[in-house]
């Protein structure tokens, strides 16, 4: 069954195969991990689709199959960390590589029999001439060592010391000289660089989430708004529940300490109001943005009741009749999410018959923009234009003109009149005709201040108007099954990274235009 987008102006369709085909434990995007597999079980699987059939997969001992799908369900991340782990080794600390010098330097440099049984353990093939003669050694630059540093070493004590019992080789102890002040401000520089590439696990076809998670994660006016505003729920409806959830999330995922986080309770949160994904089947990324928006907006609004709309006067000046609709609109829904997302839409429609125009106003919290099927590469400028080409409504589109009182052949034309601080922009691949994935080569600008959108502005508008790319959310598959990444610009280190679920990645800027493009984000500049 074809699962269709809500909002039927993104025109985005989601195509999964039929439960005949599949078991429900079968659905996944990510590859098992074999060292979670005994070596006694044997199991084959289909390379050719991201979704596994239960049929093609055997498994010697079934007793145990469910429990290593449990163990797989997070996606290689508690593997990750384990290892990680378990083979870190520490370096020595700075103080005690201080007292090794100062022992050393001060005489107390450990025995010969300490010496001779570290370098038995380490060299296990040696002969005891050779234990004897690199012990030797070792111990002549040490005498040799003390020779050389000791003359110094007291020339500069009888400087600054020129009470001998105050001297500190009288106690044989040098204080090391640390700047501890410096090494504070360096890693404090270099959390704030980590801040932010911190992992999302999957669990369980969750990629569609994940991708859109670190794209909000990096919207910069976003994140500084909930890293500053307390975790605790500010009401007891789902959607702050939501937001709650979603604040703790985004506080882990800068803190700078977090490789990966489990975002479980997050997606608990949010499927306990939207039903349709309580599961773990596959889900469009961009239809997904737009109930989670809209949820963080229904918890952050602050608006009471929506005003009675007065009747517009269709004589109205188009930038009066604007500025009325958005005040009223910002009147019933105000709240951080609309000040950054939401931007206004002018709809124009001339009459054929008496050349009558009528305009209208409408809010808009993404761009969907079409796609050329003829082409297999194009630029983001050819789909804004395809966008706000003059449509033709006859037939069963007719609408009713209010000058001829009758339906008649209209000519509709779309134009930006208010533009938003962060402008998602939604690439209509999934074809609702052929029900297949178009695969055209978009060149969207990536570069600082590389998008103009002053071309697609209403007329009243004057002036460029520039936006920067900062997120990129990829599919890699086609309608029967794929996998969702996104790609990220660190507000602070302008650096690209790619979050690829649980693992965090470095990217290049000359590597971010791809046929896998799907959802954009920009900001303006």
């Amino acid at each position: 069954m074809p699962v269709t987008s809500t909002y039927s102006s993104s025109g985005s369709r989601y195509i999964q195969p039929s439960a005949s085909q599949f078991s429900k434990s079968s659905f996944s995007d990510r590859v098992y991990y074999s060292p979670l597999l005994n070596s006694t079980k044997t199991s084959s699987f289909r390379n050719s689709s991201l979704y596994r059939n239960s049929t093609t997969t055997s498994l010697r001992n079934t007793s145990s199959y469910v429990s290593n799908i449990r163990n797989t369900a997070l996606c290689g991340a508690e593997i990750y960390q384990r290892y990680s782990l378990s083979t870190y080794k520490p370096a020595a600390s700075v103080s005690s590589r201080i007292t090794q010098l100062s022992l050393a330097y001060s005489g107390r440099f450990p025995k010969a029999n300490s010496v001779s049984s570290s370098l038995q353990t380490s060299i296990t093939d040696s002969s005891e001439e050779k234990l004897h003669n690199s012990r030797s050694k070792l111990q002549s630059r040490i005498n040799l060592n003390k020779q050389q540093i000791s003359p110094q070493k007291n020339e500069r004590e009888d400087d600054q010391y020129p009470n001998k019992e105050s001297s500190p080789s009288s106690a044989r102890h040098i204080k090391p000289s640390f700047n501890y002040e410096r090494c504070t401000e360096f890693n404090d520089s270099l959390r704030n660089t980590r801040e932010g590439l911190c992992g999302l696990w999957n669990i369980g076809n969750t990629c569609f989430m994940n991708s859109m998670i670190q794209c909000l994660s990096h919207t910069r006016e976003l994140t500084s708004f909930l890293r500053g505003l307390s975790s605790s729920e500010r009401g007891t409806s789902k959607d702050h529940l939501i937001l709650a959830e979603y604040t703790k999330l985004i506080k882990n995922m800068w803190s700078g300490t977090q490789r990966s986080i489990n975002p479980s309770d997050l997606k608990y949160a949010f499927s306990s109001k939207h039903r349709m994904y309580s599961g773990s089947a596959q889900q469009d990324a961009q239809e997904f943005l737009r109930f989670f928006l809209d949820s963080l907006h229904g918890a952050l609004n602050a608006a009471i009741k929506r005003d009675t709309l007065s009747e517009i006067d269709d004589d109205m000046n188009n930038k009066d009749k604007a500025d009325m609709l958005w005040e009223w609109y910002s009147k019933a829904e105000n709240s951080m999410i609309k000040d950054l997302f939401v931007g206004q839409l002018r709809s124009t429609l001339k009459c054929t018959f008496c050349n009558m125009e009528s305009t209208m106003f409408d809010p808009f919290w993404d761009l969907s923009l079409p796609l050329p099927s003829s082409s297999s590469r194009c630029k983001l400028e050819n789909c804004l234009e395809m966008f706000i080409k003059e449509e033709i409504m006859d037939g069963i589109d007719q609408p009713t003109c209010s000058n001829c009182d009758t339906r008649r052949k209209c000519t509709k034309r779309l134009t930006i009149e208010r533009f938003p601080r962060y402008l998602v922009i939604h690439l209509k691949r999934f074809s609702e005709a052929r029900w297949s994935k178009l695969t055209n080569i978009v060149e969207f600008p990536t570069k600082n201040r590389a998008l103009n959108l002053q071309p697609y502005a209403s007329e009243d508008i004057s002036g460029p108007i520039y936006y920067s790319l900062y997120g990129i959310s990829n599919h890699m598959g086609s309608t029967a099954g794929g996998h969702y990444v996104a790609v990220c610009k660190h507000p602070q280190t302008q650096q690209w990274n790619e979050f690829n679920d649980n693992y965090v990645t470095e990217a290049f800027e000359r590597n971010l235009v791809t046929s896998n493009a799907y959802v954009l984000f920009y900001e303006r500049t």
